[in-house]
């Protein structure tokens, strides 16, 4: 896979994740607990988009912010689920899955634009996702107990 495509997969993957975090703000409106979680992951997400696509389109590729047909059904299952269970900690250990699965596909960018230009900040980010890996696993545990 060229680093472009790379590129275009993780661009889409935080596509989604920013309209799952979306999706689930909206349902859990007036929740202190998720609500200042999931709005910092909407705005840092959106900035992650951005941040790809501008360079992605310096390098002469056209993008748009559609996200996967899968990740919209994901979104549904989950919230269906939500409604049902109301199980916090199973909230944020899926909040984990998902947020591995991106440092998954950040590592394989990294690796796919090393040694090309314009493209250092993709560590940066992927600490970010590192880091609210380490805030939901916490809440996770937090809830569980």
């Amino acid at each position: 896979m060229s680093h472009i495509d790379t590129l275009k997969k993780l661009h889409t993957r935080i596509i989604d994740s920013r309209d799952g975090y979306k999706s689930s703000r909206e349902q859990v409106e007036g929740t202190a607990s998720y609500g200042t979680f999931f709005d910092r992951m909407i705005a840092q997400r959106q900035q992650f988009a951005t941040r790809i696509r501008g360079q992605l389109e310096a390098e002469g590729e056209k993008m748009d912010d559609d996200g996967s047909i899968l990740a919209a059904a994901h979104r549904t299952w989950l919230a269906l689920r939500d409604k049902v269970t109301g199980d916090d900690a199973a909230v944020y250990a899926e909040i984990v899955n998902g947020e591995t699965d991106l440092k998954s596909l950040y590592d394989e960018a990294i690796e796919a634009t090393a040694g090309k230009p314009g493209w250092d900040f993709l560590a940066e980010q992927r600490a970010d996702v590192a880091q609210a890996i380490n805030t939901a696993e916490a809440e996770r545990q937090r809830h569980a107990a």
